[in-house]
């Protein structure tokens, strides 16, 4: 069994081991925190500045839908 880090390497790391169940959510932030211009995500977690700063302020449901759409972000870039 893969034991889990104490601190994701990577985003795809810490996609492996979410729980969108779980309160609370743990942020998506991986501590590397620069903005595509290209693509207007951040390169670490893949959201967009909006949603870095409302996520201290919003609730689970709205946490989940953010993961959400980094999972979908994510599955693009791999495809």
């Amino acid at each position: 069994m893969r034991r889990k880090p104490a601190r994701p390497e990577d985003l795809d790391d810490l996609i492996s081991f979410l729980d969108l169940t779980a309160t609370p959510l743990p942020s998506p932030c991986i501590g590397i925190c620069r903005v595509d211009t290209r693509t207007t995500f951040c390169t670490g977690c893949l959201r967009t500045i909006e949603e870095i700063t409302e996520w201290g302020a919003i609730d689970d449901q709205g946490k989940r839908q953010i993961w959400g759409e980094i999972i979908r972000r994510r599955e693009a870039v791999h495809h």
